[in-house]
């Protein structure tokens, strides 16, 4: 079995073949021409090809290359097959590939290889039904921060509560709720926030305590920063 992760330079022209594995090459310089199941296009740096298991592919090299190849990348069940082959890499996704690569040549400790390489289930568009598993994570996790908003939450806790590291639950969240982990803890704190300016007449600090700030300091610098007006105001003009 090949490694699960390589560097490689391909030249020349290779024959059609067919791997018992998932293959996933990104170029970190140069081009090169692959054809996978008779589509065949120019794969340069800021690019993938996805290669699903048994798929007939090859590739023709004119020009000097480097590539990182992801080899049986376990989240990827190898009997789902992309429907994406060839595809366009996000900014996430080309930042995270010379960390990759630094791995690789460094010959990281199989379980470091493991976690590094779990986070590409979330960079790439892997086939679907094990994305859809992580969908259970990021409603656990946007959970706890709906019932818990108005705890001194930490972001680190609570990736560590769904098994997941911090940039993972970032993207994660980023992909399916559209903001980070903080931007929303931030929003439903300033939306029960609102809710108790215009509902009850507590004080700013006690408005503060009741939805996780620090002070009426920290609430006043949450409203201007958002609604460009201070909690006071907001609640003279809903009067």
């Amino acid at each position: 079995m090949r490694d699960s992760i390589e560097i490689m330079a391909y030249s020349g022209t290779a024959q059609p073949h067919e791997h018992h594995h998932t293959q996933i090459v990104l170029p970190l310089e140069g081009a090169l021409y692959l054809e996978v199941e008779k589509t065949q296009r120019l794969v340069k740096a800021g690019q993938a090809c996805l290669i699903s298991n048994q798929h007939a592919h090859h590739h023709f090299a004119e020009q000097r290359n480097r590539c990182l190849v992801i080899n049986n990348l376990a989240c990827w069940n190898k009997t789902l097959e992309s429907d994406q082959p060839f595809i366009q890499l996000s900014e996430q996704a080309i930042a995270y590939l010379p960390f990759l690569s630094k791995l690789s040549e460094t010959g990281s400790n199989p379980l470091a290889l493991e976690k590094a390489l779990s986070l590409i289930e979330y960079l790439l568009p892997i086939p679907k039904e094990h994305i859809q598993q992580s969908d259970q994570r990021v409603l656990k996790a946007k959970y706890q921060l709906d019932r818990n908003f108005d705890q001194p939450y930490l972001i680190q806790e609570l990736a560590d509560a769904v098994h997941l590291s911090q940039s993972q639950l970032t993207i994660l969240f980023k992909r399916y709720i559209g903001m980070t982990p903080k931007q929303y803890l931030l929003t439903q704190r300033l939306n029960k926030a609102k809710q108790l300016l215009i509902e009850s007449n507590k004080s700013l600090d006690d408005i503060a305590h009741l939805t996780g700030m620090q002070d009426a300091s920290a609430l006043v610098k949450l409203f201007s920063k958002h609604l460009g007006k201070t909690p006071g105001q907001y609640r003279a003009q809903s009067h």
